[in-house]
């Protein structure tokens, strides 16, 4: 489950936020709707966590919002040599009294205690799971692969076809990107015609 530790509501300039918000943050009064509005967006969210089902937003230790997600969506792209994080919004649900997570979550303590960083991501018992996509037959929430996993996998199918170099000899032809290693022409000068 993705979490999110809001700060105060603070303004922002619509000409130049991301999503031409106004504000972002939480303010005491703030309706389900406002508050999903001005903090579903932009987020550092990790690459391996963005099929997680469910996000919590949470102000001074009480969670104030649940929402299903629906999908991730990166808005802001880093160019080469940036060392910035892309940034991206999530698009869902807000979830209503009456729904597991809801009930579970919003309105009561944070699950998680406080921390250095807005987002973070815990497993939580109402977590659909699933069995790891390495074949271990362990189960996962919210990614593909248990911590480590996804390297093990990698590394098992390497060892299936040898060494590293004749996988990435079987890869390239099953792929058909083969890179074409030519000799360098150190003297282009020459003619090698006559």
């Amino acid at each position: 489950m993705i979490f999110i530790t809001l700060s105060a509501e603070q303004a922002r300039d619509p000409e130049t936020e991301a999503l031409g918000r106004d504000h972002v943050g939480y303010r005491e009064g703030m309706t389900p709707a406002e508050m999903y509005h001005a903090n579903h967006g932009t987020w550092v969210i990790g690459r391996n966590r963005r099929h997680e089902r469910y996000v919590l937003f949470a102000f001074r230790g009480e969670v104030k919002l649940a929402v299903e997600i629906q999908r991730i969506e990166t808005i802001i792209v880093r160019s080469e040599g940036d060392t910035r994080d892309d940034r991206c919004v999530i698009h869902g649900r807000i979830l209503e009294p009456g729904h597991r997570v809801h009930d579970a979550y919003v309105g009561r303590p944070s699950p998680l205690g406080a921390g250095r960083n807005p987002v973070r991501y815990f497993d939580s018992p109402l977590d659909e799971t699933h069995a790891c996509r390495c074949g271990c037959g362990q189960q996962v929430a919210g990614a593909d692969f248990l911590i480590g996993h996804d390297h093990t996998a990698l590394h098992d199918r390497v060892r299936q076809i040898g060494t590293v170099a004749d996988f990435l000899d079987w890869f390239d032809i099953v792929r058909g990107n083969r890179p074409v290693h030519e000799p360098a022409d150190l003297n282009p000068s020459a003619s090698t015609l006559r």
